[in-house]
């Protein structure tokens, strides 16, 4: 689902997408599309992963159940998920 299908879609709306899917692929979304997409799959009872590498990513890592950043990093990106920005 490509992020301007997300853009207008209430919480509800994105809990009856992933409900509907037992696989789905998301492709440029925003950073707020990706928190929202992360709170939806723990509403649904998920535990959610995360991989990122830049400060865009920060918020759906913060709160995912389990977030990875990419080895390469900006410190920038690091400082925002541990809070010091």
């Amino acid at each position: 689902m490509h992020g301007s299908e997300l853009r207008d879609m209430t919480p509800e709306q994105i809990d009856e997408v992933l409900a509907e899917h037992t696989e789905i692929v998301f492709a440029r979304t925003s950073p707020q599309q990706k928190l929202s997409i992360v709170e939806g799959c723990q509403r649904q009872g998920q535990i959610v992963a995360v991989t990122g590498d830049g400060v865009n990513d920060s918020p759906a890592l913060k709160q995912a159940d389990i977030g990875k950043l990419k080895r390469r990093s900006s410190l920038v990106a690091i400082k925002s998920i541990l809070g010091y920005i």
